[in-house]
Order: C-alpha cells, then sequence, then structure tokens
C-alpha cells in the first residue's frame, strides 16, 4: 500500500465523519424547531402519560373505553358513544364499500344491533371459575349487554399475550354475540382456534377504528368541553401508542435532508443500533457483578444469549442444591421478549413439566412456558426499565452515573426477590428431585 493511498483512506474517512456530524446536526436542528412548535402549543403534555398509564389495559383502556360505552357513564352523552361504536362496526363490517376483502359471506346486519337505551356495561365481568381445560371461565374485559341479552363483546389487548383458550370461553360464554378482538393495530388472536374470523369475532383497531370512534365522540361533545379535551388527550395517547405522533411535516423535512445524504445515514443507522446494544450490555454487565458481590457464594450467574437477541437475560442457578432446571433470572436486555418487551424477573422452570409442584407451593402462574412466576421492575425517574425504548435509552445514555442508577434499583429489586423466594424454591427443587 503506498503512502498516497493511506492519505486518500484518512481523507475518506475524514469526509465521512464531516457527513455524518452534518447530518446529525442538520436533522437535530430540524427536530428542535418542532420541539418548540410542540411546546408553544402544549402538544407535549398529556394527562395518562404524567399519571404514568399509557399503556395499563385495565386501569386506563378498558376503563376508559368501557366509560364511554357506558350509558350511565360520567361523561353526559347517555347513549351517544355507544350508538356511535355500535356504527363505527357497522361501516367497517357490514357496508359493503367498507368491508374487507377477506370477507366473502355476507355479515347479518343486525350483528352488532343491541337495545342501547337498556344497556349495560362491565369492566372485568367473571365469568366463572376456570376449568382445567381453560375452555370456560375467567373474565371479559369489556361486555355490553341489553336487556334482551344481546351482548358486544370486548377483548382489549395493549401489549400483554393472550391467555390460553381465551377467545374460545368467551365464545362458550355466549355462542351468539360478537367478539371484539381489540389491539394496537387490529392483529389476528392466535387463541380464535375453530372459531370464525367476521362471524364468531372480528378484529379492530386502536390505530383505525377506536381513533375514527373517538373523533366520531369529539364531535358530539362541542358543549362539554372539559370531555372534549381528555377525549383528544386519549387519542393523543393512541397516537403515540401506534406511532403516529410525528409531526409529518418535520417527517418529511428529515427525509429530504436524508436524501441529501445517503451514505451518512446508512453509517448512522448502523451506528445507532450498535450504541443501543452497547449501553443495554454495559447495564447487563454491572448487574450482574453487582448481583455476583452479593449472590455469588450462593448462585451460578450467568448471561443467557447475546445482548441484541431476544429475551436476552440473567440466570442465576443454585450451586446447592445442584439444578439445571428451576433457576431464578431476569429479560429481556435487548427489549425484545415478553412482558410487552419491559424488562421484568422471576422464576423459571426450564423443564416446563413442574408447573403442578409450583401451584401446591402457592404460584399461580399457570400459563404455557418456562416462567413460573414473573414481577415487573419499578419504573426510575417515570420510566418504565424498557430497553426498547428510547426514552428510556436516551435518558441511560446520557451518562454512566444513570446506567449505574438503573443497574443497582435492577439487582437490589432481585436480590430482595430472591432472599424472599430461596427457601421455599429450595423445597420446590427437593420435591421434584424426589419424584424424579
Amino acid at each position: 500500500m503506498t503512502e498516497n493511498t493511506v492519505e486518500e483512506i484518512v481523507v475518506e474517512e475524514k469526509t465521512n465523519m464531516e457527513g455524518v456530524k452534518n447530518l446529525l446536526e442538520k436533522v437535530g436542528l430540524i427536530q428542535k424547531k418542532y420541539d418548540d412548535i410542540a411546546e408553544i402549543t402544549g402538544e407535549k403534555f398529556n394527562i395518562f402519560s404524567l399519571l404514568n398509564l399509557t399503556s395499563n389495559e385495565v386501569r386506563t383502556h378498558s376503563a376508559f373505553i368501557g366509560e364511554l360505552l357506558n350509558i350511565k357513564g360520567s361523561h353526559g352523552l347517555k347513549d351517544i358513544p355507544l350508538r356511535l361504536f355500535i356504527q363505527m362496526l357497522e361501516n367497517k363490517f357490514i357496508h359493503i364499500e367498507n368491508r374487507d376483502e377477506e370477507s366473502e359471506k355476507m355479515i347479518d346486519s343486525e350483528r352488532f344491533k343491541i337495545d342501547t337505551n337498556a344497556a349495560k356495561t362491565t369492566i372485568e365481568k367473571h365469568i366463572g371459575k376456570l376449568n382445567d381445560e381453560k375452555t370456560e371461565g375467567g373474565r371479559i374485559d369489556i361486555i355490553v349487554e341489553d336487556s334482551g341479552k344481546k351482548a358486544l363483546i370486548i377483548e382489549n389487548k395493549i401489549y400483554a399475550g393472550e391467555q390460553e383458550n381465551q377467545l374460545i370461553r368467551y365464545y362458550n360464554y355466549d355462542k351468539k354475540s360478537p367478539i371484539l378482538f381489540l389491539t394496537l393495530r387490529g392483529s389476528e388472536p392466535k387463541s380464535a382456534k375453530r372459531l370464525v374470523k367476521n362471524e364468531d369475532y372480528f378484529n379492530i383497531s386502536y390505530k383505525e377504528d377506536i381513533t375514527k370512534w373517538l373523533g366520531d365522540c369529539i364531535k358530539e361533545a362541542t358543549d362539554k368541553p372539559m370531555l372534549r379535551e381528555v377525549l383528544k388527550q386519549y387519542v393523543y395517547l393512541i397516537k403515540k401508542l401506534t406511532g403516529q405522533t410525528i409531526n409529518k411535516v418535520m417527517s418529511s423535512e428529515i427525509q429530504d435532508t436524508i436524501f441529501k445524504n445517503f451514505s451518512a445515514a446508512e453509517q448512522i443507522v448502523k451506528d445507532f443500533e450498535n450504541a443501543k446494544n452497547k449501553i443495554r450490555n454495559n447495564v447487563r454487565e454491572s448487574v450482574i457483578r453487582k448481583l455476583k458481590s452479593k449472590l455469588g457464594l450462593t448462585f451460578d450467574i450467568n448471561i443467557h444469549n447475546k445482548v441484541q437477541e431476544k429475551n436476552s437475560g440473567i440466570w442465576l442457578r443454585f450451586k446447592t442444591p445442584k439444578t439445571d432446571s428451576i433457576i431464578f433470572g431476569i429479560e429481556p436486555f435487548s427489549g425484545n421478549g415478553n412482558e410487552r418487551n419491559r424488562l421484568f424477573y422471576g422464576v423459571l422452570d426450564l423443564q416446563g413439566k413442574n408447573k403442578d409442584v409450583f401451584i401446591e407451593n402457592g404460584f399461580s402462574n399457570t400459563e404455557k412456558g418456562w416462567w413460573r412466576e414473573r414481577k415487573s421492575f419499578e419504573s426510575l425517574e417515570n420510566l418504565y426499565v424498557d430497553f426498547d425504548n428510547i426514552q428510556f435509552l436516551e435518558f441511560l445514555g446520557k451518562n454512566k452515573e444513570n446506567q449505574e442508577k438503573i443497574a443497582e434499583s435492577i439487582s437490589s429489586q432481585l436480590i430482595k426477590y430472591i432472599n424472599s423466594k430461596s427457601e421455599l424454591i429450595v423445597k420446590i427443587c427437593n420435591e421434584i428431585e424426589k419424584k424424579e
């Protein structure tokens, strides 16, 4: 390699660095401009975010939607929101011009009709004790029933996974009423099994259907300013959860800037992923060090999966009794796993066959899979511990002190949990060993 070539490489790398720096500065200026606009207009203020209620299915979303559908609700609109909700369903599934291409059969025009003047709305309705097959019993998220026993059954999913045979249980409770499977973007249910789409159950989304319905409700609340503003705040929350809050003009301006700086943009994308993984790995390594200093004599403590992989975590195995199947764990440091991608901790049964022993010893998680108990970590600085969340990663990226702060919080919560459960887990391990 000649000296001339080396100089050319140095110049090229310097040029690339300058391009990356210039692009970041330009995008930063664009974002600041629109952040200032959002601050002036009050767009950033959201009561649901301030109260940490953005994704709580029961306390926030089922409660809010259920109250609107309640003809005796505090909104004072009587049955108007319920009638608008039914109208939204009819427009989506019955009116021919709006129907999904998958719907080959004509849907009964009376499918969603209920007597709105005599309707009763219930949140978390108990429909009996779960049977062994989990095909009967449980709770319905939202149900609207009239005096003639016609009903609308709503299964509300934000981030939580479906329970085993969940839609089958609702169908067995009331085979005549439609089940509305409500998710952020209209996802397909996994628990439908033999049920027929657009006959037994119907997919609806927050992103399109609930947003449209709320828009209609806002129009009816013109003379109720407080209600109108709360509805607008809730619409904004939905848009935030479904990735629709970025100002379209700002987005277009950023795209135009990227068009002129493609190479720099590509480099930023690569380094952005590396930067996120570096933060995740730093925190995980710090947690491991803290755990080993307090629990190293009792447990073998190891990483599980690379930090960028799904369900990446930390596993803690007892040294005595020596067991490879019953362990304590934390996941996902990648921000890609269970529990809405937030970091959680608990007890794993890696054989997946000792559920009965755990139930006999007071554990209530009878779902399929390895986890016999899962607990969410407490939020820090009003942020959920979620390694996929940009705001959380930004907080950690500001300085090493923030990374140490979260590592200390994670390790101390886990140590407290382990100290409270160790004796019981040792007992369970011994019972399993005797059975074998």
